[in-house]
């Protein structure tokens, strides 16, 4: 059996009936759209998958970023007077 990742659900033949009232039923919340039981895609709000890219990119990110800063030189002590 497949995991739904969602507490809310709704069958395909509902959200193609209505999909906005799926939506509006749902709230902010994230549902699934089961085929046959099953998940077939989840819907989301826009301020979701906004956030869920931001997290996407940093965690592609962050590799390269720290790669990158192990190949700068250290950082060098300077006394603001000496300038």
């Amino acid at each position: 059996m497949e995991t739904i990742l969602a507490t809310k659900t709704t069958s395909i033949s509902e959200f193609k009936a209505n999909p906005a009232a799926a939506v509006k039923k749902a709230g902010k919340e994230p549902f699934a759209v089961l085929t046959n039981n099953k998940p077939s895609f989840y819907v989301i709000e826009p301020e979701l998958f906004e956030a869920l890219s931001e997290l996407y990119f940093e965690m592609q990110a962050t590799p390269l970023i720290k790669k990158r800063l192990a190949r700068l030189q250290k950082a060098v002590s300077v006394d603001i007077d000496d300038l």
